[in-house]
């Protein structure tokens, strides 16, 4: 990603970058972690996030499935902590380049989590959303960017078939979704590089 970090930032940005960096790379752990869960069918815990739920719901629909959607759980309660994490840490960058957009951001997922706690289902989309305008503002100033653009098109495909849950569900919208959680997965990695990057060089930016 395009280095747009102010340098008049405070000292304090080097440790915010750094738990940024480790809330990005924790999610990108889980999330790869539940790959490998549900190709050799040992554990289910990180499988049981809400992607691969909505995913396995889109390929296999039904009543009671549904209810597994339902209700507050520590996964996804975590994933969307660590997005928060994320999102102040990516903060400076994103200020750099259009203010009210990375207000925008970094309230998306606080405003996630209120939802979900209140509704016991509806906020985790905030987790592809924020990655989206993450990536969609860094995009915009730089149009190189390819992890920006990774991120674009990975949060898309999941939300494409997440908003659509609503009204219809299919085969060929799982298989969207399974695209966009494998792209996905690299993005967060790559964000938690750039966040420890910038980690690193916070000194030198004053």
């Amino acid at each position: 990603m395009t280095e747009t970090s102010s340098r008049n930032e405070s000292p304090m940005w080097k440790y915010i970058y750094a738990i940024g960096g480790i809330a990005s790379l924790i999610i990108a752990v889980i999330f790869f972690t539940a790959l490998i869960e549900l190709m050799t069918g040992t554990f289910e815990f990180f499988q049981n996030n809400f992607v691969i739920r909505l995913i396995k719901l889109h390929a296999e629909y039904n009543e009671s499935a549904n209810e597994l959607l339902q209700g507050v759980n520590i996964l996804d309660l975590s994933i969307l902590v660590f997005v928060c994490l994320t999102v102040i840490a990516f903060y400076p960058t994103l200020r750099n380049v259009n203010e009210t957009l990375a207000i925008i951001a970094i309230c998306q997922p606080f405003i996630g989590i209120l939802l979900f706690l209140i509704t016991q289902e509806i906020g985790r989309t905030t987790t592809f959303s924020t990655a989206l305008t993450i990536s969609a503002i860094i995009l915009w100033y730089d149009r190189s960017d390819t992890s920006a653009f990774l991120g674009v098109i990975s949060a898309g495909l999941i939300l494409i078939p997440d908003i659509s849950f609503m009204f219809t569900y299919s085969e060929v919208l799982a298989i969207i979704m399974s695209t966009g959680y494998l792209l996905f997965i690299p993005w967060w990695f790559l964000s938690s590089l750039k966040l420890f990057q910038q980690a690193k060089t916070a000194h030198l930016r004053k």
